[in-house]
């Protein structure tokens, strides 16, 4: 029998804003290297991680299947790394990916990753939606 998934969403509040360390994984290293002294400036604490590795493919595709297309696996792969480093307290740091919102299969990367963290002990670890489209609001975001 296939396990089965309930995942509650963690919302990210007002007050985890203040404590919180938000890792984005390196999708565009140009255009999100300009969102860290923006999103710092508004007071959060952003950390861009580094360039990924075979070792952050590798870790991909333990907590999603190879049917998902390749950016996927590599930015879940590097979201799941930093998280399993021991670098960060999972118990204050969200993560947060992009969200399309449409054909694409980036529409699924959250997805993908909520199924990694609740595989791996992580379901508290919230997650936060950069997208233009409203999707998977979050009221500290």
């Amino acid at each position: 029998k296939l396990p089965t998934y309930d995942y509650n969403r963690v919302v990210f509040t007002e007050e985890m804003r203040k404590t919180y360390k938000i890792l984005v994984p390196q999708m565009s290293p140009l255009h999100f290297s300009l969102l860290e002294p923006v999103l710092k400036n508004e007071g959060y604490d952003f950390e861009m991680l580094p360039a990924p590795t075979r070792d952050d493919i590798e870790v991909g595709l333990k907590y999603i299947n190879n049917d998902a297309c390749y950016p996927a696996i590599i930015v879940v792969g590097q979201l799941m790394s930093a998280l399993l480093s021991g670098k960060y307290d999972i118990d204050k740091t969200a993560v947060i990916i992009s969200q399309t919102g449409g054909g694409c299969r980036a529409t699924n990367y959250i997805g993908y990753l909520r199924k990694a963290l609740i595989d791996a002990g992580m379901k508290q670890v919230p997650i936060l939606s950069l997208n233009a489209s409203d999707m998977e609001r979050q009221p500290g975001f």
